[in-house]
This record gives structure tokens, C-alpha cells and sequence, in this order.
């Protein structure tokens, strides 16, 4: 199944920490999100995780689509207060693997 990397920024002013909202809407979810998951065949490989200084989260997720992932996201709320980037991730092996669908080396 494809693995796909989640990553969440936000403003300080928009952090849980300083923003009662953004609080409310995390602890909220917090709960939602492993039934939400499950709703959209979205299985956590790792996280999420929380960069708190940073003001970041991180997740790595396995999912049928991107799709899927990007509706785990509206649907989670978390759009509406960080700016989220979803990359589709493979391993070190299956990148080595896919070398030799490149053109040759420019160097």
C-alpha cells in the first residue's frame, strides 16, 4: 500500500498552545481521528507526532490513494488551521529500484 508523509505547520498565533479554538479543535480530534481513519482506510505507520517548539506536526500514513488522505485532512479540520503538505513516500530499496526507469546520469 502507498505510504504518504503528512506535515503540518502553523503560525504561533494559531497554535493550541496560545489559541483556545485551535485547542478545542485538537482535543476534539484527537479522539475523532483514529475512527476517521478507519472510516477512509488510512492506517498510521508513524505519528501523528508533534514538533511543539516548532510549531510542526508529522505523520506517516499508508493509504489506497493521496486521495484519501487529502479527505482524511479536510474532513479532520486540520486544514483549517495549518498549512499541510502530503508527499508520497517509498523506501530506500524501492528508490533504488526505480533507477533504472531514469536517463542516464547527467554527471
Amino acid at each position: 500500500m502507498p505510504q504518504y508523509v503528512i506535515r503540518l505547520t502553523h503560525p504561533p498565533d494559531q497554535c493550541p498552545a496560545a489559541n483556545s479554538k485551535t485547542r478545542a479543535m485538537l482535543v476534539r480530534a484527537g479522539s475523532e481521528l483514529p475512527q476517521l481513519a478507519q472510516k477512509l482506510r488510512i492506517r498510521f505507520v508513524a505519528g501523528p507526532l508533534i514538533l511543539g517548539s516548532e510549531h510542526e506536526g508529522v505523520a506517516v500514513v499508508e493509504a489506497d490513494t493521496i486521495e484519501a488522505v487529502q479527505e482524511f485532512i479536510i474532513q479532520s479540520g486540520m486544514v483549517q488551521w495549518n498549512a499541510v503538505r502530503v508527499s508520497q513516500a517509498m523506501s530506500l530499496q524501492e528508490a533504488i529500484q526505480s533507477l533504472d526507469r531514469v536517463p542516464p546520469p547527467l554527471y
